[in-house]
């Protein structure tokens, strides 16, 4: 959700052995980060019910309490953190990125992507967040949503192959003509040769082909992968998400992405284990669709890294 200076970010993720969610309130003016993040076995305090169109996700935590409600045309939002509070009603629009693939010999992958824009709403940032630290007083400060409040939803669930990796990324934005833009990319998650690419220009939908990220330093040789992994994750170095266009597509995608801060989370369980990096930084480049070409240059994103066995 973006309601400038501010940035939340929100995620509720469950694998029946073990349910996490997190928050972060980043701001664009100041570049700070802000994270609360709590973990529970299997889905003790959590409720999970129906689909992304008639359903709710309810975690509750002492640290963190998280309800979304989704409804056809809505999707609603109420979250308590130690730092941060958040009411939101988000407006649904009519062309989501909706697909439904197998996934090694028996499995399935479901995922959805869709802008959202606000109806009404606010953040309340708290007396004891780092954000009001210089503060004459440590009253909440409380940001209304406006009618340029923008969001998206991504909801996405099934059964992977015990090992995956992808790299994912989001923009969401006002072009310099004002227009709505917002951009879902994604590689190495769907092994079936199906696109989970697309752009929306004001709530109109265009479909992607595949593209290739590009990280520095990932490219190492096994043996050194782990001694250099503290100096790969901290390097602020730029990726690189193109299209590879090989002559059958209209489409060309060049972008650069360079980051500026993260979450990122580690856990080992033997059996389980995840490195999840989400990357706040700034795209740069162009999209051409036929005879549209959207320019891009230093615009906020995220940028996403993970590496799950489940």
């Amino acid at each position: 959700i973006i309601q400038p200076p501010y940035r939340v970010c929100l995620a509720v993720a469950t694998i029946k052995l073990a349910t996490s969610a997190f928050v972060y309130l980043y701001n664009d003016e100041t570049g700070e980060l802000e994270v609360c993040e709590a973990l529970q076995p299997l889905t003790r305090h959590t409720q999970l019910q129906g689909d992304c169109y008639q359903g709710q996700m309810v975690f509750t935590h002492a640290k963190l309490t998280v309800t979304l409600d989704f409804m056809p045309a809505q999707v609603k939002v109420v979250l308590d953190s130690q730092y941060l509070a958040l009411h939101a009603t988000l407006a649904r629009q009519s062309q989501p990125l909706a697909i439904c693939t197998p996934t090694g010999r028996r499995g399935w992958t479901f995922t959805q992507k869709e802008p959202l824009t606000a109806v009404s709403g606010h953040i309340l940032v708290k007396g004891n967040s780092k954000f009001n630290a210089d503060a004459v007083d440590t009253k909440p400060e409380q940001i209304d949503f406006t009618a340029t409040t923008i969001a998206n939803l991504d909801w996405t669930l099934g059964y992977m192959r015990h090992e995956t990796n992808w790299f994912w990324s989001c923009i969401n934005s006002y072009l310099p003509d004002r227009r709505h833009f917002a951009l879902n990319l994604a590689m190495g998650v769907n092994e079936t040769g199906v696109s989970e690419n697309a752009c929306w220009l004001d709530g109109h939908i265009y479909y992607l082909p595949s593209v290739m990220f590009v990280r520095d330093g990932l490219n190492l040789p096994a043996n050194e992968q782990d001694d250099n992994a503290k100096t790969i994750d901290n390097t602020r170095q730029p990726w690189r998400i193109y299209h590879q266009n090989l002559g059958w597509s209209n489409v060309d995608i060049d972008l650069t992405f360079t980051p500026i801060s993260v979450y990122k989370k580690t856990d080992n369980f033997g059996m389980l284990a995840s490195i999840f990096e989400q990357w706040l930084g700034f795209y740069s480049g162009e999209i051409r669709i036929k005879d549209e070409v959207i320019k891009i240059d230093k615009v906020m994103g995220l940028a996403e890294d993970h590496f799950a066995k489940w």
